[in-house]
């Protein structure tokens, strides 16, 4: 009999991406911590950790499977991709927020909108999560470097250190302020045109010219 993947994870059958890797993670931790014990119990953390594995990329793509057939896959990103050409972070914040399956590509748009506001801390965060659910993701991966040297590029403008964590309710924190405030005076259109991941996203994402100046 097959061993349904979402019991040995310990999550619902409905459970997102996110939460099947956060369970992922959690359990792999556990018994990474035991597989160097002697005797039966080291050699039992072993076949969990092969199960856990296993378990972990097939609940995946039950998860993605799953989100194409109610219709939550590419398509639903187009209320979003529009509002992204029409330089509208606030609408394409609205879009998503209204996309109940939160995969790899919901964060990796997340990352986008989140570069618009000059949140340049949390789309890095959002890069990271995409990543970590689809680790051979070369579009994300690309993106995640060059935000990382784009941060790194205006770092001695960064006064009061790393943002906030983001919330779906859209509250930032003094700190996001002040950080988009001082981005917004240093960073211009042409700026941001040079970054091969606002390239990216126009190319491969968008489908057109999301940076105007540019």
């Amino acid at each position: 009999m097959p061993i349904n993947p979402f019991v040995i994870l310990g999550v619902d059958r409905n459970a997102s991406q996110n939460e099947i890797l956060e369970a992922y993670k959690e359990k792999r931790a556990y018994y990474q911590e035991r597989v160097f014990d002697e005797g039966e119990s080291g050699a039992e953390a072993a076949r969990m950790l092969a199960v856990l594995d296993s378990a972990y990329q097939q609940a995946m793509e039950m998860s993605h499977e799953n989100a194409t057939v109610s219709g939550e896959g590419e398509s639903s990103y187009e209320g979003v991709k529009q509002a992204i050409r029409d330089k509208d972070p606030e609408r394409a914040q609205r879009e998503l927020d209204r996309i109940s399956y939160r995969g790899a590509e919901w964060h990796y748009f997340q990352s986008i909108v989140f570069y618009e506001k000059n949140w340049l801390n949390d789309s890095k965060k959002q890069l990271e999560i995409a990543l970590q659910m689809e680790p051979d993701n070369e579009k994300y991966r690309r993106a995640l470097d060059n935000l990382k040297k784009k941060i790194d590029g205006s770092r001695p403008y960064d006064k009061e250190g790393s943002q906030g964590v983001y919330s779906n309710n859209s509250t930032t924190t003094s700190s996001e302020r002040s950080y988009s405030q001082q981005a917004s005076a240093t960073d211009g259109c042409c700026a941001a045109c040079q970054a091969l991941w606002c390239a990216d996203c126009c190319c491969e994402c968008m489908g057109g010219d999301l940076i105007r100046c540019c």
